[in-house]
């Protein structure tokens, strides 16, 4: 059995492979919607293009995606027919989401007789919670029944494990539709020259490599594959259902576009043609540019992520290079980097405004500053190095989500990065937090209440670590300059603060859970730098002879402002 070659990457980090695109249908001359030969013309057509391409190689571990959808069911009888002749190993998995009750189960049965039939060992899979139900924050269902359903595929793969040829291929079902659909919901949605990719046809993952044999392939197709060689797919009705993006475009844009442009599918997929050939210039460029700036582990002289439990390896960045690249080139090379630790997924929960926040956080942030990335990844300043690494969940104590101090069901707290940058998704806020000169002991006056959002506190006056967290029964605060406590109720209502903010207004508060800052709207005497002649004054909970020498400065603004981390030039 001779095995293709995998391809391997130039850089020595061991990124993923290339995407692959060619998009196009499998006969430029066949409009969408109309047939291309019989049952044999199909399969000979998909074995050429995924031999060719090295979608799949002879001796390949196979696991094909199987809904019972048309698209599906017909990959797999493909796949099946070709089993032989390329010896292949073949096996089937099916995901039930949890979104159709018994129809979802029966489809997950019904896919399993058929492979059943076919001879092939099957695997279900079943979600554990609805995707309707208990997701995470700020997941649509379609998202989150993606991601499921790749997570089982994935350990699936993994258990599998490799064969003689290399890692197991996944193989599903889409089409160029669905190819066309995607760029033009991410055109919809907002998004970069990657976005505009569309679906790649490889895409490398951890220990399994995900492939897509049908996608030049259109749904049509697929439908007279499976009528000719007596094959009955089931229906999804949700297929139908206007609530859901992609159900939007394909039944309601797309055939309104269609009036102006009868092939807008076509046009849709060069594109994506196009502009995957960009993001192959630019990945050629970043690799050529990335040696020169990137290397695993810690230089001499460095001593990044002091105290964190570090998954995998820590890669060095090395600054000044860095500065000097490409803005294009920045960006793309942090995208590679986080993918490389944590996977396509987290890219895209950083976002393009997160690539920018971490490229610019390189050049500004003091040295031992951070700035927190989902999934764990974490981006340290160090002397001439900016290091990324990825935390493992069970040591993560940065910007980690604890549970109430007092063990109550209340809510989430946050501990702040110090120094460094701690980032709360569900509000939008940004705490930047630094040590500064304290300059003999005395320093502006910071009370919050400015544009700036900016307070200065003596840390002999807190007990770190410090944390945010909303409000709770019976909280209370000594603002500066009242001269006695006020409860935080009466305070917000003094204030003005719209009713629907105060449950989720963030507060500043130390390891004893007394609030520092309601945050930029009032300090606690006892913590912050109060006013005095010329907007100076003595430090709180400090002997006049022991001034300290450093002070914490917490800066908070919303994220959706531009990004101002602490600069080295900061005094």
């Amino acid at each position: 059995m001779g095995c293709a070659k995998s391809w391997a990457h130039p850089l020595f980090l061991g990124f993923g492979g290339p995407t692959v695109c060619h998009n196009g249908p499998m006969r430029e001359n066949t409009p969408r919607g109309e047939g291309a030969g019989g049952p044999a013309s199909l399969v000979a057509a998909v074995r050429g293009w995924a031999l060719s391409e090295n979608l799949i190689r002879r001796g390949d571990r196979v696991l094909v995606a199987v809904s019972g959808g048309t698209d599906s069911l017909a990959l797999l009888h493909i796949l099946a027919a070709l089993r032989g002749e390329l010896e292949l190993a073949l096996a089937v998995a099916s995901f039930d989401h949890g979104l159709r009750g018994a129809e979802g189960a029966a489809d997950v049965a019904y896919v399993e007789a058929v492979s059943r039939g076919l001879g092939l060992t099957f695997h279900a899979g079943k979600a554990e919670t609805p995707a309707g139900g208990h997701r995470p924050s700020g997941l649509s269902p379609e998202d989150w029944a993606r991601r499921a359903r790749y997570h089982f595929l994935g350990r699936v793969a993994r258990e599998w494990g490799p064969g003689p040829c290399g890692p197991v291929r996944v193989a599903t079902g889409h089409t160029a539709d669905d190819q066309a659909e995607t760029v033009l919901m991410r055109i919809v949605e907002g998004t970069g020259l990657d976005g505009l990719v569309g679906i790649p046809a490889v895409r490398q993952e951890d220990g399994w490599v995900v492939v897509r044999p049908l996608l030049r392939v259109w749904r049509r197709q697929t439908r007279d594959y499976c009528a000719q060689v007596g094959l009955t797919p089931r229906e999804d009705p949700t297929n139908l259902d206007q609530r859901y993006r992609r159900n939007l475009i394909r039944n309601r844009i797309l055939p309104a576009l269609r009036e102006y442009n009868p092939r807008v599918e076509d046009a849709l997929i060069r594109l994506a043609e196009l502009a995957c050939d960009g993001a192959a210039s630019l990945r050629r460029e970043t690799d050529a540019m990335g040696l020169a700036v990137v290397s695993r582990g810690i230089p001499d002289g460095e001593g990044p992520f002091w105290g964190l439990d570090i998954e995998g390896d820590i890669i060095s960045i090395e600054r000044a290079g860095y500065l000097d690249l490409p803005d294009r080139v920045k960006k793309a090379l942090l995208r590679r980097l986080v993918a490389e630790l944590a996977g396509d997924e987290t890219v895209r929960d950083v976002g393009f405004a997160g690539l920018e926040r971490a490229a610019e956080a390189i050049g500004h942030l003091d040295v031992g500053g951070r700035l927190d990335l989902p999934s764990g990844v974490i981006l340290e300043a160090g002397y001439g190095y900016a290091f990324l690494a990825k935390v493992k969940a069970s040591g993560y104590g940065t910007a980690k989500r604890l549970a109430s101090p007092t063990g109550e069901r209340g809510p989430a707290v946050t501990r702040l990065v110090v120094p460094g940058v701690t980032e709360l998704p569900e509000t939008g806020w940004v705490f930047d937090v630094s040590l500064v000169p304290a300059h003999g002991g005395r320093l502006p006056a910071g009370t919050g209440a400015g544009p700036d959002h900016v307070l200065y506190v003596d840390p002999g006056s807190v007990r770190q670590p410090l944390r945010v967290r909303a409000r709770r029964p019976g909280d209370s605060i000594r603002p500066v300059g009242l001269g006695g406590t006020k409860k935080l109720k009466d305070l917000f209502i003094s204030l003005k603060v719209p009713k629907a903010d105060r449950d989720s207004w963030p507060l500043v508060v130390d390891a004893e859970d007394r609030i520092v800052w309601v945050t930029g709207l009032r300090a606690d005497e006892r913590f912050a730098v109060p006013e005095g002649p010329g907007g100076e004054g003595p430090l709180p909970s400090r002997e006049p002879e022991s001034p300290p020498r450093e002070l914490l400065r917490i800066k908070a603004y919303r994220s959706r402002e531009k990004w101002t981390g602490s600069r080295r030039d900061e005094s």
